[in-house]
């Protein structure tokens, strides 16, 4: 099988974010990369079970479809990390394996698009913000090349997409079932 992570615009992009350094991305990115993991989902879920219980199931769902669909991603395409396949990769994560998609920023990005749906759009600009910075760090960090990471954004995106209709769905029989 041929490595998806190996073409020129990848790597070059990968270079450019991952060579800059500077100390205070080192100590922010090397912190805030925590809030990417997928423990993240435990202390939201709860706020949303006790405040916006509309979207708990919403996050559950999203969550759930996320989870599976980088996982069985991972298993398929067996990409090499940067590191794996680069010299000089300023590595501040030790990561070898498994790196396409990136899981981290998919958990990002089905925050941020779960939080911000009917929310207002300062809101909105700090949820994907957030996610957005999530993502540069796996980039700056070493662990992930700019292909894992737009992957991992659009799998966040899209499983709060199907979990949303797989809401109204379920949502439209119960209703059908009630009128009967």
């Amino acid at each position: 099988m041929s490595n998806i992570e190996d073409f020129y615009l990848n790597i070059l992009i990968f270079r450019l974010i991952n060579d800059f350094r500077n100390p205070i991305f080192d100590f922010f990115f090397s912190h805030f990369y925590i809030l990417g993991k997928g423990w993240i989902f435990i202390p939201i879920g709860l706020l949303l079970l006790i405040f916006k219980r509309e979207k708990f199931w919403l996050l559950i769902i999203a969550a759930t479809f996320e989870t599976f669909s980088v996982h069985i991603l991972k298993a398929i395409f067996k990409a090499p990390r940067p590191a794996s396949m680069l010299q000089d990769v300023n590595l501040m994560e030790r990561l070898y394996h498994g790196s396409f998609p990136s899981g981290d920023t998919a958990v990002a990005f089905v925050v941020a698009t779960c939080l911000s749906l009917g929310s207002p759009l300062y809101l909105k600009v700090l949820l994907f913000i957030y996610a957005i910075l999530i993502a540069y760090g796996r980039i700056y960090l070493g662990v992930h090349f700019p292909l894992d990471v737009v992957s991992g954004a659009l799998i966040g995106v899209f499983s709060v997409i199907v979990a949303k209709g797989l809401i109204k769905f379920f949502m439209s029989k119960d209703k059908k079932c009630q009128n009967s």
